[in-house]
This record gives C-alpha cells, sequence and structure tokens, in this order.
C-alpha cells in the first residue's frame, strides 16, 4: 500500500492533491484532481450515478481511487490514504 497525504490544492484549478511516493519507482509525486465548485457526494445526488459508472468503466488508476473515495465523503482533506499498489502498475 502506498501512503498519500490528502490536502487542498492552492493551484487553483484543481480541489485537491495527494502527495507520496510511487511504489514502482520509488520517486515523490503528486496527484491532483477535483473541479473547483462542482459539489460532490451527498450534496449532488443526481449526478452519484454517471459518477461511479465513468469512473468504474474503464481500468482503476490511482486518481481514479481517491476521486471515488472523495465523493462518497471517504477521504476527507489532511487525512493519509493507503492506495493499493496494483493500482500504480502501468499496462
Amino acid at each position: 500500500m502506498a501512503r498519500f497525504k490528502l490536502s487542498r490544492d492552492d493551484s487553483g484549478k484543481h480541489t485537491w492533491k495527494a502527495e507520496g511516493t510511487n511504489p514502482e519507482t520509488g520517486r515523490p509525486m503528486t496527484i491532483r484532481g477535483g473541479q473547483p465548485g462542482t459539489p460532490v457526494g451527498r450534496e449532488n445526488p443526481r449526478s452519484e450515478r454517471t459518477f461511479d459508472a465513468r469512473h468504474d468503466a474503464t481500468g482503476m488508476t490511482p486518481k481514479k481511487y481517491i476521486n471515488k473515495l472523495r465523493w462518497d465523503n471517504k477521504a476527507p482533506l489532511g487525512r493519509f490514504l493507503d492506495i493499493p499498489d496494483r493500482l500504480f502498475r502501468r499496462k
């Protein structure tokens, strides 16, 4: 499991960033995501089905994994996340 710290992104283009070490290469990496101004999770239940369909349709990646946790309100900012190593493998 790769450990990443989730925090607010100050760039203005994204709402969150996760910083940690890529288990495949051993190099530090930053994953950014989230669209500013877009309500997520329980705030917008009507679009939950389409969100799940988009993120489960293709192979899961670290960014999709974090987005899914954020959407389901299971990954608050300021916490550490454990991301499975298999998500980092290149295909």
